[in-house]
């Protein structure tokens, strides 16, 4: 059914042509609203009825031989372009709506048309290498960026680059961040990465919350489980995650607490961080690459993670 409707728009396209050329008289009186754009230009009609016939003509080759798709692109480019003109007339008021209505059915959705079925479509297998190309360089600059080791990722890659491109939408999970100091953020963000044991993972949150600005000291306070060193609000976003991450129903006062000082978001922005944080952990382990976290860097300098509360 395809085919034939692109075989019928084509000798249309020819058809057209050939009636400019031989009959350019009784073209510019059967064509609705040409008269309008002024006076009949015989010679005018006919170069444009070449233009027609050579891009129907080459359409309909195409259409019996790919090889012909550069024949086809320039036919095609010059309907579409010839689409672009009636509309470029329209928006500077030198065409009706009404007459755009009605070179609607013979110009713009035809020019449109074929040159959607010209276009070079790739085969699976080449928009696959490059999907595949593209990811693997920003897996690398990632991996250079903040010192870690996407290895699982490349893994996931070769299996599926789908796969790959669903596990990038949790990111856009773990980036929201709406009236919640960052410290408190990174405060969940932390305890709950660390609460899945994946070292390396804690390790990239610590990284991320010192490009962001925040304090060693608020990091080295979080992971030593030191609420005495921790400022009010980080202390409220500690205890935050802590009764989450247990189910503790202590999470509802305390929810209630964020909403009061910074609102719906700021806890939207926390179930979020957690949320997100636990999922790459949870991945890692359940493709082997998981890695018991015993020592986290912050500002350069080792210390170990306390399992219990100090």
């Amino acid at each position: 059914m395809r085919r034939l409707l692109v075989w019928a728009v084509d000798l249309a396209f020819m058809l057209n042509g050939a009636l400019m050329l031989v009959l350019p008289e009784l073209w510019y009186g059967l064509i609705p609203g040409v008269a309008d754009t002024g006076p009949l230009n015989e010679h005018f009609v006919r170069d444009v009825g070449c233009a027609y016939l050579v891009a129907g003509s080459s359409l309909l080759w195409f259409s019996f031989d790919r090889r012909a798709r550069p024949a086809a692109l320039a036919g095609a480019a010059f309907l579409a372009l010839h689409a672009l003109v009636h509309i470029w007339d329209w928006v500077g008021g030198r065409e009706s709506s009404v007459q755009l209505l009605i070179d609607a059915p013979t110009v713009l959705v035809p020019g449109l048309f074929v040159f959607k079925i010209a276009r070079p479509v790739w085969p699976f297998a080449r928009r696959r290498l490059m999907i595949k190309w593209l990811l693997r360089r920003r897996l690398a600059a990632f991996e250079r960026s903040f010192g870690y080791d996407v290895s699982y990722v490349r893994e996931i890659l070769e299996a599926s680059p789908r796969a790959v491109m669903a596990l990038g939408r949790i990111q856009a999970l773990a980036r929201y961040r709406r009236d919640v100091p960052k410290e408190v953020y990174f405060a969940a963000k932390l305890m709950a990465a660390r609460a899945e044991d994946c070292g390396p993972c804690t390790q990239l949150v610590v990284t991320m919350a010192e490009r962001a600005g925040v304090s060693g000291d608020v990091l080295r306070a979080v992971l030593a489980r030191d609420e005495r060193a921790m400022s009010d609000d980080v202390a409220l976003g500690f205890r935050f995650t802590e009764a989450v991450l247990a189910h503790d129903t202590a999470a509802d006062a305390l929810r209630e607490e964020i909403v009061r000082r910074w609102g719906q978001r700021a806890v939207l922005s926390l179930a979020f961080a957690i949320a997100a944080s636990r999922v790459y952990p949870t991945i890692k382990y359940a493709l082997g690459h998981g890695k018991a976290c015993t020592r986290i860097t912050v500002g350069g300098t080792p210390l170990p993670v306390l399992r219990q509360a100090a």
